[in-house]
């Protein structure tokens, strides 16, 4: 089992897929993986789980496999449609 989120990570929670994408923010959390980009057609659709990744597993969330197809994103976490 990962020990941890990485960047380009696939992961389910709650019946929702998305992958890790880095941080956008410009403070010093930017190096910690943990912002997931949810596979919705909502361009904001992040949330924010660095440093939680025991917590993620524990409350339902997994790593997916690798060749999962998004509907709504594309591997980088950008909608598909811009």
């Amino acid at each position: 089992m990962n020990k941890g989120f990485y960047l380009g990570m696939k992961v389910s929670k709650d019946n929702e897929i998305g992958i890790v994408v880095p941080a956008k923010e410009g403070t010093a959390w930017d190096e910690e993986p943990g912002i997931i980009r949810w596979d919705t057609p909502n361009e904001k659709d992040l949330e924010d789980w660095r440093g939680l990744f025991g917590t993620f597993i524990e409350s339902g969330g997994s790593e997916i496999h690798s060749d999962t197809e998004f509907k709504f994103i594309k591997e980088n976490g950008d909608l598909k449609n811009t």
